[in-house]
């Protein structure tokens, strides 16, 4: 009996060892499936273009050719709208004299996006302050920033205006001397550009481009969680320094304020966004950050604010297709309705 028993005794343990190593080979092959599909950590890689800095947050399988991508695209863009580059397009379309320069379709498209937003904003928003951007010193980082006289700021305004911009087909003609300036919206452009590449590239990246405080999303985080984004406060000793959240698992945000490009003189600061009414920098507004689907249109909304006026832009910005957080001159608060919907994690 002793050794029957031994004999189904040891089967039952044999048994027993084959479901515990199946078990365990189970285990190991769950384990291997789950570290092969665990999303790549993300990559993060810095330049300075459009003159600002530049840096992109991903994670895919390819993130090398993707950053690889969007920086060069972001050269390009660079290199070919800077309006005071010799080299660049824009540059030979603003020296071309009046007479008609053919264009292909991306600056087209440009012209078409901007000439749109300077109607829909009644002048507000106005691409043609190239000489005037120049006088004041604002065209490079290097240029020696001034407080032009009354009479050369009242000569300038003759060469400004949107209506003084013609197209045919693709050609364009400058009539009085205008020359163009796309800083208001060509970085909104260049980072839509860069989201399109990086899901061209792989349709599940996710990380965001930012580019100077406006930000385009490629895709939410890992587990499709909000990407949180600081609006910073305009007269922050740093720009860490904020005074307000966004949640976004999609879309754009743009900001534009008196901080960017600025001098002080006498104690008053003058910035780079001008009212192109007076030829001087506009007044009531110190920053504007707008939410919108594209970065383009965040870029040239928030802009605009500063000419539009804070009771108009709350009213309006949300039918041009944003959201708006508006900080005035006495550092006081506004926002439009829908950006509250931005301030919460969904």
């Amino acid at each position: 009996m002793r050794e029957k028993y031994s004999k189904e005794f040891i089967n039952q343990r044999k048994k027993s060892w084959y479901f515990t190593y199946g078990l365990i080979a189970i285990l190991i092959v769950i384990v291997f499936v789950v570290s092969f599909r665990r999303p790549p950590d993300y990559v993060v890689k810095d330049e300075i273009s459009l003159g600002t800095h530049v840096r992109v947050v991903v994670s895919s399988k390819y993130s090398g050719k993707i950053l690889d991508s969007i920086f060069r695209e972001f050269r390009r863009i660079d290199s070919k709208f800077n309006p005071y580059n010799p080299n660049s397009k824009i540059y030979r379309i603003n020296h071309s004299n009046g007479n008609w320069v053919e264009v292909d379709d991306e600056i087209l498209f440009i012209l078409k996006k901007s000439l749109y937003y300077a109607d829909l904003t009644g002048g507000a928003f106005d691409f043609t302050l190239g000489r005037l951007i120049k006088l004041w010193g604002f065209d490079s980082e290097n240029s020696e920033k001034r407080i032009p006289s009354s009479d050369e700021i009242n000569e300038t305004l003759k060469h400004i205006g949107y209506d003084k911009v013609e197209i045919d087909g693709n050609k364009v003609r400058l009539h009085d001397g205008v020359w163009l300036d796309f800083g208001a919206i060509v970085k909104g452009y260049a980072i839509d550009r860069a989201v399109q590449i990086a899901k061209k590239i792989d349709p599940k990246a996710t990380g965001f481009v930012d580019a100077g405080g406006d930000i385009g999303i490629i895709g939410p985080k890992f587990g499709g969680a909000d990407w949180i984004v600081g609006i910073r406060n305009p007269r922050g000793e740093s720009q860490q320094d904020t005074i307000g959240v966004i949640y976004l698992k999609e879309g754009a945000v743009a900001t534009s304020g008196d901080y960017e490009r600025f001098f002080i003189s006498n104690g008053k600061r003058y910035y780079h966004i001008f009212n192109p009414k007076t030829g001087y920098p506009a007044k009531g507004v110190i920053s504007a950050t707008v939410v919108a689907n594209s970065c383009l249109d965040a870029d040239a909304l928030a802009t605009a604010i500063f000419n539009l006026g804070i009771e108009y832009s709350l009213t309006y910005i949300p039918r041009y297709g944003g959201q708006a957080f508006i900080v005035d001159e006495n550092q006081k608060i506004h926002k439009t309705k829908g950006f509250l919907y931005f301030e919460q994690v969904h």
